[in-house]
């Protein structure tokens, strides 16, 4: 009986053990970090609208002037001039900078925008189009199949503001 309580006792024991170790796993938690870059004039979230109610917005207009957050698509590979930023629905819009005064990072593509300043529909011509594929570091294919000027969105920001959201993760 004795070497049966004891055998027992040291069971219990090993199984208390072994619990205690699961329970002293380190703790991870999870921040984000907001990272967030002014260029050219200094502007506000405050007031930004979505690329959806942009469109809503521009419709039967020639121009407007707003401020709209969207997600940048593309930008200038060579100094940051120009950026694309996704209206949804495969509309993209060109953004280019109020007097050429200021860039925007080169690898802020798959960051947010909010770029403030007017929109319109404009006409790109064959030259420009080209371009910007030379800017985009396109191949000469790509750059040689253009044959045509496009319609589409066109924006001058007089300011742009970059967020980046970043996971950080800590162990304690």
């Amino acid at each position: 009986m004795k070497k049966l309580i004891f055998i027992l006792s040291t069971v219990v024991l090993v199984a208390c053990q072994e619990n205690n170790k699961e329970q002293e796993k380190e703790v991870v938690s999870e921040e984000i970090e907001v990272i967030v870059t002014k260029h050219g004039m200094d502007i506000t979230e405050e007031g930004a609208i979505t690329a959806a109610e942009f469109l809503a917005q521009f419709e039967g207009k020639d121009s407007l002037y707003t401020k709209l957050i969207a997600p940048i698509n593309e930008v200038c590979a060579k100094k940051g001039c120009w950026m694309t930023i996704n209206l949804g629905d495969d509309k993209d819009m060109r953004v280019t900078f109020k007097d050429y005064d200021f860039f925007v990072p080169k690898d802020a593509a798959g960051r947010f925008a909010i770029v403030q300043g007017f929109a319109k529909i404009d006409t790109t011509s064959v030259a420009t189009l080209k371009h910007y594929l030379e800017d985009a570091e396109a191949s000469q294919e790509e750059i040689d199949a253009v044959t045509e000027p496009e319609i589409n969105y066109s924006f001058e920001a007089e300011g742009v503001i970059i967020k980046e959201e970043k996971l950080i993760t800590k162990g304690e």
